[in-house]
């Protein structure tokens, strides 16, 4: 009776010692008690996706082509027409710009094109015309009196220093130089004769007849610390062959004697009046 209790005692503690002892599976890591050792970090959420900002594509229309009702916004219209270079729509057109510099003629009732102006097409047939466009770089009156007194303005008021600086950039395909006057390698001749401050009030009344839209009208300009002056007028606009709005103009100054010029000046695709002869 004794050995009995003995044995029911030993199997008692050796149960006991079994529960308290962590399970272990050989070649299967510790068992669900044992330490674990730290793991990797948890991953942060990817950050969410920032679009790039999109350039937006306008739409290279033909002759034939209909103009999309988004695209026939008051804010594409072009009311004035001469300031972008363009030639004056018949009635029932409308001039419709993606930018300045790139536009199309649509007729109002149906949205269909009639004539486009692409810029990269006109800088073609510009060169083709006149060999290349003019900066300011070739204006006589710039390169030779740019670091003198300029008593008429010309480039601090814009007529030709919206020219300088940069501002004309060819990749810039949105701006447009109404008006602007650049003298150019041919219209030198225009001005040879006259010293700087002459030619500061000549380009004054330069600009004041060729943007004048004006046949016929003189505009007179005189250097008051000489006594030169002289006399600019448009004799009559036209359209070349190659659809640039073109003056025939005749300059006439006093200077030892009376000299008289009469010559040609053309509206590049800038929009800058080039003097080409």
């Amino acid at each position: 009776m004794k050995r009995v209790a003995m044995i029911l005692a030993a199997l008692v503690i050796a149960s006991a010692c079994a529960r308290a002892e962590p399970a272990h599976n050989p070649g299967h890591g510790p068992g669900p008690g044992a330490h674990q050792p730290p793991g990797p970090p948890p991953q942060s959420a990817p950050p969410p996706h920032s679009p790039q900002p999109r350039t937006r594509t306008h739409p290279r229309w033909s002759p034939g082509d209909r103009l999309t009702p988004s695209w026939q916004q008051d804010h594409f219209a072009a009311p004035d027409w001469r300031s972008s270079n363009l030639p004056p729509p018949p009635r029932g057109y409308r001039w419709y710009c993606s930018t300045p510099r790139n536009c199309v003629l649509v007729r109002t009732t149906t949205g269909i094109v009639l004539r486009t102006r692409w810029y990269d097409e006109r800088a073609d047939a510009w060169n083709n015309r006149y060999q290349r466009p003019y900066t300011y770089q070739d204006d006589m009156y710039y390169r030779q009196c740019r670091n003198r007194p300029d008593p008429a303005g010309i480039l601090i008021g814009g007529l030709i220093g919206g020219l300088i600086g940069g501002a004309a950039d060819s990749h810039d395909a949105g701006a447009v130089f109404a008006g602007i006057v650049i003298g150019g390698l041919a219209g030198a001749a225009l001005s040879r004769e006259l010293d700087c401050d002459d030619q500061s009030y000549a380009y004054r009344a330069f600009y004041a007849g060729l943007n004048g839209w004006q046949v016929g009208v003189d505009h007179d300009w005189r250097n008051p610390r000489n006594g030169h002056h002289g006399r600019f007028r448009v004799r009559s606009y036209y359209y070349d062959a190659g659809g640039f709005h073109c003056a025939r103009y005749r300059h006439t100054f006093w200077h030892t004697r009376m000299r008289r010029f009469d010559g040609r000046a053309c509206r590049q695709p800038d929009g800058a009046w080039s003097f080409i002869d």
